[in-house]
């Protein structure tokens, strides 16, 4: 793939526990930002405490800079609902290299 231009290029990245709750965040966020989802990585951690943490889904998104941060906060928030803060990590790449693409896509 092309790199895509500025405007749509960041990346963004929001891992919580478990996959409904990132069906839910999914949701919120297309309801309210213009962004893209573009894959979604499940991880069961070996040494997880199965009661808190059944498995780790890891969200990635594409779109401006401005709407990816304002989709990893309010993903963020919406994941507060069903984790602990200290369970929730996020990030954001404003322009990541195209050497990277195909490890964004993805998924395990």
């Amino acid at each position: 793939m092309s790199s895509v231009n500025n405007s749509g290029n960041a990346l963004g990245m929001l891992e919580v526990c478990g996959y409904a709750t990132a069906l839910i965040v999914i949701s919120e966020i297309y309801q309210h930002m213009n962004i893209q989802v573009v894959a979604i990585s499940i991880n069961k951690p070996a040494v997880a405490i199965l009661e808190k943490i059944p498995l780790q889904a890891q969200i990635k998104f594409r779109g401006s800079l401005d709407q990816v941060k304002a989709a990893t906060t309010l993903g963020y928030n919406v994941a507060l609902r069903y984790n602990e803060k200290e369970d929730i990590i996020q990030s954001v790449i404003a322009n990541p290299h195209p050497g990277i693409q195909k490890l964004i896509e993805n998924s395990k």
